[in-house]
């Protein structure tokens, strides 16, 4: 599937800590049996978008600088002075690779800060290198977390960060976040200690829409069913993000294979964000025929989305009883659209219209 970057947070917020942390029991188990004394120089973290990644990077940051931690690695106590920094934005011993770093980055070294795309460049890599050469200010380590490192391109960044990960300075640990990480080049990869961080039972989902974002029981059940294991798409399923998008991109799929002699509308990509408007719409795409196969095949009980049921219900009445197989090769199409925008330059919106005719032709 094609990667989306994770979303940024609001830089005009107020300043809040780090979002509840849920799941990957695995990780925090690694790390507390490490101790905050024995961790490697670099990290990956691995997993699909919204199950925790950054999230933990900046929680573990915020203990290794804690001047009272409880616990190990999630302990920090949120109320000294180097956690109040933290919260507030302003530590100066961790730099985090936001959109607003890339920028003031670009500002520093006289470049255009009109950019049209916010992944690391060269004066990026250049000015973390030159922050981690500092002195800490707490007088502990220097952290630098890399959200979406598995989309950099630019082999310039690779060989300014790989020396530096080649011969670490002591006090200093790269925490870096990707989707993908055989993107990511096996020259970085063999530096730097990975771990995944996996999907979320819906049981958790369900239970920290619950407790931390007052969702009713039945609504936070039937969000976590339609994240797929992703927190971080079901608190974007909440806040409506997308609504329009993945309902056409839903309603777009199930058209074209229950009624293939129309001209089902496709659902239209941002000329600003093709390349994620297509994550979301093959996303879509998927669950809806998912939802439908199911239907097809076990009755109701496992359709993730049981307010577009309705649709479901058509579809399978339309496409009789070669429903399950037809339904088959459209999902089947749906995944090698996903590769295509995934691995090739194609433009998002041709890989829509190949994909409009495969569907159609179910």
């Amino acid at each position: 599937m094609a990667k989306t970057k994770e979303p940024e947070p609001d830089v005009r917020a107020q300043p809040q800590p780090p979002p509840p942390f849920v799941g990957q029991h695995a990780v925090v188990e690694y790390f507390h049996r490490l101790g905050p004394h024995d961790l490697a120089p670099a990290y990956l973290f691995h997993g699909q978008r919204g199950v925790g990644k950054r999230t933990f990077a900046a929680i573990l940051a915020m203990t290794l600088h804690c001047e009272r931690p409880t616990s190990f690695p999630l302990g920090y106590c949120g109320t000294c002075g180097a956690c109040r920094r933290a919260i507030a934005g302003s530590s100066g011993d961790t730099i985090l690779i936001s959109e607003e770093f890339i920028r003031e980055a670009d500002r520093l070294a006289g470049k255009s800060v009109d950019r049209k795309t916010d992944v690391m460049g060269i004066e990026t890599s250049r000015r973390i290198i030159q922050l981690m050469q500092l002195h800490s200010y707490e007088g502990g380590r220097l952290i630098c977390i890399v959200p979406d490192f598995d989309f950099v391109t630019n082999d310039a960044v690779y060989n300014a960060l790989l020396k530096e990960l080649e011969e670490p300075n002591p006090g200093r640990l790269f925490l870096l976040t990707a989707q993908r990480p055989d993107r990511v080049l096996p020259t970085i990869r063999s530096r730097t200690t990975c771990l995944r961080f996996d999907a979320l039972a819906e049981s958790d989902i369900a239970r920290q829409l619950s407790a931390h974002y007052d969702v009713p029981a039945e609504r936070a059940r039937t969000l976590a069913r339609r994240a797929q294991g992703s927190l971080g798409d079901a608190l974007a399923d909440l806040a409506g993000e997308g609504v329009d998008l993945r309902g056409s991109a839903r309603a777009w799929a199930l058209n074209c294979v229950r009624e293939p002699r129309k001209m089902s509308q496709a659902p239209a990509l941002s000329k600003e964000s093709a390349r994620e408007d297509i994550v979301e719409v093959l996303h879509a795409a998927r669950l809806a025929l998912r939802d439908a196969l199911s239907l097809a095949l076990a009755g109701d009980d496992q359709v993730l989305d049981r307010a577009a049921q309705s649709e479901y219900e058509r579809t399978v009445a339309a496409l009789g009883p070669d429903a399950a197989p037809r339904l088959v090769n459209a999902l089947q199409a749906v995944n090698e659209a996903a590769r295509i925008a995934d691995e090739t330059n194609i433009p998002p919106a041709n890989v829509i219209g190949w994909l409009q005719v495969q569907l159609r032709s179910v």
